[in-house]
């Protein structure tokens, strides 16, 4: 786990004094109002003019647009709308997303709930999945394609009395043999030497109109797909105009393996075991998440931060939006 300056610095304060108190909290005051001070004053978010400063409201400032009006602080229309937290905290919990941070560590070392987290998460999640509807990744080039596997999960969801099967436990296994509908599919793609992409779209084994479902948008045309010689990725190549190579091929050598959409595999599957979990209908979501992560770099979280922070299409969601939005439906 990443070093969380947060936690250090809420357990340096409970390590003071009483009354030091006093004299840390005018002291952060100061650098709070210092930070706001520094910062140069936003563009309208709702019309992209000049604005001028309006006053503060539960601390922070507000701005009032000098052309339609309108008021606004730094955080309307971006995913932290109406957030109490601050770029700090906000930072930690995609610093944990990332790496893989339960979501209670996070809670616990924040001082925060498990639904404030969980909510904070989430808003992070489906502001990923709006960048990647936004900015769709687009494999070309030399491509892996090839689909992986996960236990269903209700994680979080009472089960009716009347399900098919009973409550698993963490680690649980199947009760069939073999890929069943208990499983759930994620297919996905990976450029050698680019980006990575990962989508659900149904259980069990995809057909070929699963895939084509799952990538349309997503293959350049100048793209050579390989694959393990399924059925369903031969016919990607007629609906994507690119073309096909199965690693089954008598003519292998180095150049013909999946070895990289394998790692992202791993990768998909050390994650899920990470957070001990993910329910299935918001499986989406962390596809967004793992895409984008799997060849990271070093700025990532800074990245993201900035994804969080931009109003460039609508980025804001609301808790109930988190319950609800996108959910699959498998």
């Amino acid at each position: 786990m990443m070093e969380n300056k947060l936690s250090k610095l809420i357990n340096l304060v409970q390590r003071l004094p009483e009354a030091c108190l006093d004299e840390v909290i005018g002291y952060i005051e100061e650098k709070v109002e210092k930070n706001a001070e520094d910062k140069p004053t936003p563009s309208c978010p709702h019309c992209g003019r000049s604005a001028k400063l309006n006053g503060k409201k539960d601390g922070r400032q507000r701005y009032q647009c000098s052309t339609c009006g309108k008021t606004f602080g730094e955080t309307t229309n971006t995913a932290m709308t109406y957030s109490h937290s601050g770029e700090a905290a906000w930072k930690q919990v995609v610093r944990d997303t990332v790496a893989g941070v339960s979501i209670d560590e996070t809670a616990d070392s924040l001082l925060l709930s498990h639904s404030t987290v969980f909510n904070m998460r989430h808003k992070i999640l489906l502001a990923l999945e709006a960048e990647e509807i936004h900015q769709p990744t687009v494999l070309d080039g030399v491509c892996e394609l090839d689909d992986t596997y996960v236990l269903e999960s209700l994680k979080g969801t009472k089960l009716p009395e009347d399900y098919w099967r009973k409550p698993r436990k963490h680690g649980a296994v199947a009760q069939k043999r073999g890929i069943s509908s208990e499983y759930v599919s994620i297919s996905a793609g990976v450029q050698r030497d680019g980006e990575a992409y990962s989508q659900t779209v149904t259980r069990a084994t995809p057909g070929k109109e699963d895939i084509a479902a799952a990538f349309k948008g997503h293959i350049g045309e100048a793209a050579l797909i390989m694959c393990d010689g399924a059925a369903s990725y031969n016919a990607l190549g007629k609906s994507c105009g690119s073309a096909v190579m199965n690693v089954s091929d008598e003519n292998r050598g180095g150049f013909t393996h999946i070895n990289t959409v394998n790692g992202f595999h791993s990768f998909i599957k050390k994650r899920y075991e990470d957070y001990r979990g993910v329910a299935t209908k918001y499986l989406n979501r962390y596809n967004a998440l793992f895409s984008i992560v799997f060849r990271g770099d070093s700025d990532l979280t800074d990245r993201i931060y900035n994804i969080l922070c931009s109003n460039d299409i609508p980025r804001f969601h609301s808790v109930n939006d988190v319950k609800t939005l996108g959910l699959l439906k498998i």
